[in-house]
Order: C-alpha cells, then sequence, then structure tokens
C-alpha cells in the first residue's frame, strides 16, 4: 500500500507516463490527432528522444515526452506534458524544455554561418483536471533589451472536457484511461465538503470502478478489431487498474475493489490474447510457428527414414541437415 503523499505522486507520473509506451501505429496515430498532423504509419519512423536537460542551477530537469517523427528522412519533433493540475509557471517550464532540447538539437558545425537557426519542437500540455483558469494555450512574452517582443504560445488539451466516446473517435487511444482519474477533482471536491470516508466519497469510488470496467472493455474492442495490439491492451488495462488504485488507496482505501478490479482487467486480456493468437499469431508468432510447424515435419520423416533402415549418408543427402543434427535427431529416436 502507498503510504505517503510524495509515494503516492511518483506512482501517478510512472503510470501517466507509461500510457506513451505503445506500438507505433498507436502512437503515431494519437499524435495525428493531438496535433493536426496526417503522418502515415507504413512511411514514418517514431522515436523517444531524451528528456532530461540540466537546469542553471545544475540540477536534472525531466519533462514527460519528446518524439521525433521520421518522414523521408526528414524528422519532425514534438513535446507533450501530461499535467494533472493547473500551474502558473508551467508556460516557463515549457519554453525553458523547448529552448534545451532546440540547443540540444541545433547544427553548430558550419563555423562560418552568419547565424544559428535553432527549432524548438511542436509543444502541447495535456491538462487532466477541470480548471477554469485554464486557457486554450499558454502564453508569455520575451522582451529584449533593444525593445523586441515576441510571442511564445503553446496550445493545451483540456481533457476533462473529452469523453471515452471522443477519445476513440480521434484515436486518442492511450489516453483512456485518464477516464477514471478524471474523478480525482470530484473526489478531492467531496472530501473538502464533507471530509474522509464520506458516503459520497464511496459512491463516486462506485463510479470509477464502473468507469474503469467501461473504459477496459472498449479497450477489449479496440484489440478484437485490430485497431491495438496485444501490448497496448495490456498497457491500457494495466493503466486503468492502477489509476483506479491509487484513486481509491487515496480516497477509499477498500482493498477488496481493488482486487475487483485486477481481476475484471485481468479476464479481458487473457482469453482476448489467447484468441487472437490463435485467429492471426501475434506479429512475428506466425513465422515462428511455421518454422516450429516445418521444423517437427523434418524430425517426423527423419524418424521413419531410421525406422526404416536408412543410412544416416542417405538421409543427410535427402534432408540436407547437418551430421550433427541427424546424431542429435537418432538420439531422439532411440530414447
Amino acid at each position: 500500500m502507498i503510504n505517503t503523499e510524495n509515494e503516492q505522486r511518483v506512482k501517478l507520473d510512472e503510470i501517466l507516463k507509461s500510457l506513451f509506451a505503445v506500438s507505433k501505429k498507436v502512437l503515431i496515430t494519437m499524435m495525428n490527432s493531438l496535433f493536426k498532423e496526417n503522418f502515415d504509419v507504413k512511411m514514418t519512423e517514431i522515436t523517444f528522444e531524451n528528456n532530461e536537460f540540466v537546469s542553471d542551477d545544475y540540477d536534472i530537469i525531466r519533462g514527460d515526452l519528446f518524439l521525433k517523427i521520421s518522414k523521408e528522412n526528414k524528422p519532425y519533433h514534438y513535446h507533450i506534458e501530461l499535467q494533472t493540475k493547473n500551474d502558473s509557471k508551467m508556460v516557463i517550464r515549457m519554453f525553458e524544455y523547448g529552448f534545451k532540447k532546440a540547443k540540444e538539437l541545433a547544427k553548430y558545425e558550419v563555423e562560418d554561418a552568419e547565424e544559428i537557426v535553432i527549432f524548438i519542437p511542436k509543444q502541447l500540455v495535456i491538462f487532466v483536471e477541470q480548471n477554469k483558469n485554464i486557457k486554450d494555450e499558454l502564453r508569455m512574452k520575451l522582451i529584449f533589451p533593444n525593445g523586441q517582443e515576441i510571442k511564445y504560445t503553446v496550445p493545451t488539451m483540456k481533457y476533462w472536457e473529452y469523453s471515452d466516446i471522443d477519445i476513440m473517435q480521434d484515436k486518442m487511444y492511450p489516453l483512456l484511461p485518464l477516464q477514471v482519474f478524471k474523478l480525482r477533482y470530484k473526489m478531492e471536491q467531496i472530501k473538502k465538503k464533507y471530509g474522509e470516508g464520506s458516503s459520497q466519497i464511496g459512491e463516486t469510488i462506485l463510479e470509477a470502478k464502473k468507469i474503469s470496467e467501461t473504459i477496459s472493455k472498449e479497450g477489449s474492442q479496440l484489440f478484437n478489431s485490430g485497431e491495438i495490439e496485444g501490448d497496448d491492451l495490456h498497457r491500457i488495462l494495466l493503466a486503468v487498474a492502477n489509476l483506479f488504485e491509487y484513486l481509491n488507496t487515496k480516497y477509499g482505501e477498500d482493498e477488496k475493489l481493488n482486487e475487483e478490479v485486477r481481476n475484471m482487467t485481468k479476464t479481458l486480456y487473457d482469453p482476448a490474447v489467447e484468441q487472437r493468437g490463435i485467429e492471426k499469431g501475434i506479429e512475428k508468432g506466425i513465422e515462428k510457428g511455421i518454422e516450429r510447424g516445418i521444423e517437427k515435419g523434418i524430425e517426423k520423416i527423419v524418424i521413419n527414414m531410421f525406422k526404416k533402415g536408412i543410412s544416416i549418408e542417405d538421409i543427410i543427402e535427402v534432408t540436407e541437415l547437418t551430421y550433427e543434427r541427424i546424431i542429435e535427431l537418432k538420439s531422439k529416436y532411440k530414447n
């Protein structure tokens, strides 16, 4: 059980960041929706970039997600921060992250260049919990000594305005589990008004359980329809279970409910993956299955040859197997 507020915060950060560790297809599709792009999954590559930088105080600062999408050898850089609450200094942090990433990517090898050009990644802040002070974009004005002014803006996504249906329609599948987390705001308001252990808290936790079941079933449907892969489904279900446990531990502490949600996600994952594995195989599973089938077929042929008394030399000539492999199969036949 999570005992301290700091431990809760660390676990929550880990859960949220795990949402982006999905397959290439799912990740690029989500990026297309978030940034209004149109990347072809088959024609592009996507890689995670460094997210750690040294601050002016020589501390390590970490951004949430930096991605590079390569199309026809041209790189496009993106930066996403996932915020649970509003932060008045967020725009400054975004500028710092963006500038440090731009410096990291800058090309300095042209010594006689008249000016150095750096490119700040396309950025987005996803705010999960509702807050009337959050605008459609973060704004900051930079004023230089010569009077030059530069307006710096970062678009925001107000996640609390999106339903699970909206997320599905926009194909932002990794963000589905956050539907469970949206209830933290409601729980916090109830806690402030009625105190811990109130019946309203209990009702909201049951609401979170119901949402967890809905999101888990939707994830399973996405898997069965081929929209996401087995690992993607596993991450979605794991995030759903962990986010519910986070809320339940923080506001309700009903271990039985945690167990029920964990069991529910497990029963959805195992049969679904097993069925798809039978129908289609999973990525290289088909190839491996074929290889194993061929191997078993060859073994059967060689053993039948041994039964008929055919010599090792003749078996080698017919099957083109190595002498060592024939001896290995012969020992199996004798055993």
